[in-house]
């Protein structure tokens, strides 16, 4: 696959524990935690509550964010993670996440942009070279 500027990785967990769901600070550990296991460089995390007892928690990282949605009602997590460093580390921390929540099943997809600036680049180089 192509390499490129920022790797993003959505998807969803299911079938975590309600209680987990709602625990506020769980949430907010088990991001610091799968951001650290994944080699990624934590500068600040952002979290609250959400109006259903949910918790929203963004993870603010050197190589670009990570975040977490929790569903209580329907024992869910949506997720979002983008990183400029590589898609290993990326997909790391959706796997560290199912791992620290417990999920009995996930749903997630890859992202790749920058790609078409990198061709330019390429490009560029080549035109400079001839």
């Amino acid at each position: 696959m192509e390499r490129a500027f920022e790797y993003h990785v959505i998807g969803e967990l299911f079938g975590v524990s309600r209680n987990l769901l709602e625990d506020i600070s769980f949430v907010e550990s088990a991001l610091i935690e799968s951001v650290m296991n994944s080699g990624l460089t934590l500068f600040d995390i952002i979290t609250m509550r959400k109006p259903n007892g949910g918790v929203l928690s963004i993870a603010i990282i050197g190589e670009s964010h990570a975040a977490v949605h929790t569903w209580p009602e329907s024992g869910s997590i949506t997720v979002s993670i983008s990183s400029c460093k590589d898609a290993v580390s990326t997909w790391r921390v959706f796997w560290e996440l199912k791992r620290i929540f417990g999920a009995r099943d996930h749903k997630a997809i890859e992202l790749r942009s920058g790609i078409l600036l990198l061709e330019r680049a390429r490009e560029d180089l080549l035109e400079a070279i001839i």
